[in-house]
């Protein structure tokens, strides 16, 4: 598998993947996962492309039936590829729908946002995440919520324990 980073960040390119993670975790270009919208906004595209050659890294902007088509083929390449999802519920989709990415999962930055609850500094999941989060590790797939890679982390499960007792 060609894939050295999986990553949920609502920011998808910034500092901490281009300082940090790029660091740490070698890649030749990024595949961004964002929603229909977003993926459908050539300004929007544009500007995430640019990001991308400003870093010396190709980027390809998918919508989730994009990437279940183009992401095996990434995979299967020799180049070796991060995926940064705008949120949880696009991998558990593009896993749902067959796509093998791995099985660790890095859920750096997640904004707050009404509905949201707080799991780490900076990493706030809705209902529907938990769930993503849920599906994902009964496929075997590890969640990590950390920002930085040098951070211990939390995993899903001690998580999910953590959002319960706080109610």
């Amino acid at each position: 598998m060609s894939l050295s980073l999986v990553r949920v960040d609502d920011r998808l390119i910034h500092g901490q993947v281009v300082l940090m993670w790029s660091k740490v975790r070698q890649g030749d270009a990024i595949i961004l996962l964002v929603d229909d919208a977003a993926a459908s906004d050539p300004f929007n595209k544009m500007v995430l492309e640019k990001a991308g050659n400003a870093i010396g890294k190709k980027v390809y902007v998918f919508d989730v039936n994009t990437g279940v088509e183009k992401i095996p083929k990434a995979v299967a390449g020799i180049k070796k590829y991060y995926i940064i999802a705008k949120n949880i519920s696009l991998l558990y989709e593009l896993s749902r729908q067959g796509v093998d990415f791995g099985n660790e999962i890095i859920f750096g930055t997640a904004s707050k946002k009404p509905e949201t609850r707080r799991v780490a500094n900076n990493i706030y999941i809705s209902k529907k995440g938990e769930e993503a989060c849920d599906y994902l590790t009964q496929k075997n797939i590890s969640i990590i919520f950390k920002l930085q890679p040098d951070e211990p982390g939390i995993t899903w499960p001690a998580a999910k324990e953590i959002l319960n007792r706080e109610g």
